[in-house]
């Protein structure tokens, strides 16, 4: 299992590869020609609307790492499980070894 931290998976995102993100994108276009102008209602709007979007893909981001978490708590508790089994397994044969050898030197 290869472990990596939440900035690199971020980084290796090919939304992330660009230089600036789609948001900043966006307003260097919008403020190009308007940039010496307020800006108005519908600017403001446009903005919302695009941080939203973004808060769209981070939940989106959240969910796939909920579901990476689920995956390796369900393989830990397999693997936990596998080890009891095989742990009094182990138990049980010592014990009927160590009866056995009880047994015969009693006799």
């Amino acid at each position: 299992m290869t472990i990596q931290t939440l900035g690199a998976l971020m980084e290796s995102d090919e939304e992330n590869s660009n230089k600036t993100n789609e948001i900043e994108q966006h307003l260097i276009n919008d403020l190009q020609d308007q940039w010496n102008e307020p800006a108005t209602k519908g600017d403001l709007r446009n903005h919302a609307i695009r941080m939203d979007s973004r808060f769209g893909k981070l939940d989106s981001r959240f969910d796939k790492m909920d579901a990476r978490f689920d995956v390796l708590r369900s393989d830990l508790q397999a693997m936990i499980h596998r080890n009891v089994w095989a742990s009094a397994a182990a138990i049980m044969t010592l014990n009927l070894v160590a009866l056995g050898l009880v047994v015969s030197i009693l006799k």
